[in-house]
């Protein structure tokens, strides 16, 4: 991935927005002699800076269904993966080994304890260690996104690691605006009571889970299972300007005939 060098950026615009959607929230940036275009999309070819359109454009955010984890009525975020605008894998070590950050923990309590509770409820990590999972997905996948690099920040404005809790609260704001959970319940798809031992009482169809997601949306998903157990749905995002997501239609491929969408195990 390639940044602006600090020298090359020479004049500091404070971008100022208020707005009511977390997900359109615009932070102050460096810019060369103006402030980012706000209605750039990413991926369309345009040449503009990497503080001003994430470079690794095409997004996939991938929500779990774990029935050991999590709220009872909601997906869980396994992350938000930044891929090339050809819809190809980034680095597995990730994109900036100097911000590989590995007390991720640490960085939210510090910076937002509301973020750190909402992360241990929507993020937990199915392994039973949150951190390590947190850490994981923001050293392989956070430091991808350049419009969270530091010198994207104004100087003023900018708390070292900042960006950390920028990505992880980003995601959980997506989660939120585009609950899975809310939108198969509205279209008749429910969790179902498994038969002890046996399959499931009832199934539900590929066809039925994109059908119910794109009428709320108007994209499909990507539908992922491990044999008929339901395991992830992917939603695949460009962006305009810095940081509004949209949806846009998959990139990715399905592993789902029928699905057993079970109810979870958890109290919560």
């Amino acid at each position: 991935m390639h940044f602006l060098s600090s020298s090359a950026l020479l004049a500091v615009s404070a971008l100022a927005v208020a707005s009511a959607n977390p997900l359109q929230r615009q932070h102050s940036f460096f810019a060369t002699n103006a402030t980012c275009p706000i209605d750039t999309i990413s991926c369309s070819g345009e040449p503009v800076s990497p503080c001003c359109s994430p470079t690794n454009g095409l997004l996939v955010l991938a929500m779990q269904w774990d029935t050991r984890w999590g709220p009872s009525n909601a997906f869980t975020v396994h992350g938000l993966w930044p891929d090339t605008c050809e819809g190809k894998q980034l680095p597995a070590n990730g994109c900036d080994p100097a911000r590989a950050y590995t007390n991720i923990t640490s960085i939210i309590r510090a910076s937002d304890v509301s973020l750190l509770a909402d992360m241990n409820t929507y993020w937990p990590s199915n392994k039973g260690d949150n951190n390590w999972f947190w850490t994981h997905e923001w050293v392989k996948h956070g430091t991808c996104v350049s419009t969270l690099h530091p010198e994207c920040y104004a100087e003023d404005a900018y708390r070292p690691q900042q960006e950390v809790a920028d990505y992880f609260r980003t995601i959980l704001d997506l989660r939120t605006k585009y609950d899975l959970y809310k939108a198969l319940a509205k279209h008749d798809i429910v969790p179902t009571e498994p038969e002890s031992g046996r399959r499931p009482k009832n199934t539900y169809s590929l066809k039925q889970f994109k059908q119910a997601i794109f009428s709320e949306w108007g994209v499909e998903p990507n539908v992922r299972c491990i044999g008929r157990r339901l395991q992830e749905v992917f939603l695949w995002f460009k962006v305009r300007g810095r940081d509004s997501y949209y949806p846009v239609q998959p990139y990715g491929r399905d592993s789902c005939g029928a699905i057993s969408y079970q109810r979870k195990t958890t109290a919560v």
